[in-house]
């Protein structure tokens, strides 16, 4: 188990890892005063528990929550905090709880062992394709790197048509809306799907692509995805939606407004 504590404040940081220390907390602790090295530690490397101040310079502690959680869905986020006002938005990010400061030990405790009883979002499927908010992918909590912006892109087009298939000119005109199909366009978008490819063979998960020829989908019974699950179930306790769908691609706001739609 990974603790990551984040506060703006050295002697705060300090404090904190004293007390888990001496409630009998073993678990690897690594501590932040800058939000952003937080964010960054996060993308690279495994937290299982997050413990974040609320007033701080550069990001928020509510937003740097929303940041880590779209980072990593599983990390448990535990506010300790020495303003009360901000519960509401706290839990709107499913917080954990909720510590004031200054705090004694047994409220550390208390948060800590409530974060160990909370189950993973993602259980059965080692892979997550997260797609509310912006679009990422997931395996066993790290998030997938693309090196191709585009093949990215590829990806998150292949998950909104839901299973269905797409053929190298439909997904061309989504991918360079408005080029031209000739030679150059066939070219570019032969060596995104190479990418695409490389990518997920290095992740270790090429087999969620399903590649025939001229034509390209995914196989939705290889991971878990939020918007499977909210067609499927609808609003449940482990799929949140706060309208934004797939937020980096404009293509991407017709099943944004459709799912708006069905909220």
């Amino acid at each position: 188990m990974r603790i990551m504590a984040v506060d703006d404040e050295i002697l705060a940081l300090e404090d904190f890892e004293d007390t888990c220390r001496d409630l009998g907390i073993s678990d690897e602790i690594v501590k932040f005063n800058n939000p952003l090295d937080a964010l960054s530690f996060v993308a690279t490397n495994k937290v299982d528990i997050a413990f974040l101040d609320i007033e701080m310079p550069v990001i928020k502690g509510i937003e740097l929550a929303k940041r880590i959680k779209a980072i990593n869905p599983n990390v448990r986020v535990i506010f300790a905090t020495s303003y009360g006002n901000y519960a509401l938005e706290a839990f709107g990010v499913d917080a954990v709880d909720y510590v004031m400061k200054p705090y004694e030990p047994e409220d550390i405790k208390r948060a800590y062992e409530k974060a160990l009883l909370v189950k993973d979002a993602i259980t059965e499927n080692r892979i997550f394709i997260k797609t509310f908010g912006y679009f990422d992918v997931f395996v066993d909590g790290k998030s997938v790197s693309f090196p191709s912006a585009k093949s990215k892109e590829l990806l998150a087009l292949l998950v909104d048509r839901n299973g269905g298939v797409v053929n190298t000119e439909q997904a061309i005109s989504v991918l360079w809306e408005g080029r031209k199909y000739d030679e150059t366009v066939q070219s570019l978008f032969r060596k995104v799907l190479k990418s695409l490819r490389i990518s997920l063979e290095e992740a270790g998960i090429s087999d969620i692509l399903v590649d025939n020829r001229n034509q390209r989908s995914i196989d939705k019974s290889k991971f878990a995805c939020d918007y499977y699950d909210f067609l499927e179930n609808g609003k449940n306790e482990n799929t949140k939606f706060f309208g934004k769908y797939m937020e980096q691609y404009d293509w991407a706001k017709e099943t944004e407004k459709q799912i708006n739609e069905m909220k």
